[in-house]
């Protein structure tokens, strides 16, 4: 894979964009559940 990206610089650009779509969805989820982790923690720190 290596000689063949060598050959083809293309390749690394679009492995790289495969990859920037690929975690675009995980980011976006951790940020969107990042709320609700916190209020978990504060709840169950208070909690006795």
């Amino acid at each position: 894979m290596l000689n063949q990206g060598a050959n083809q610089p293309a390749l690394y650009s679009l492995v790289i964009a495969g990859a920037l779509l690929a975690v675009l969805p995980l980011v976006a989820l951790f940020l969107f559940l990042q709320r609700f982790w916190s209020i978990d923690l504060v709840s169950g720190a208070v909690k006795s």
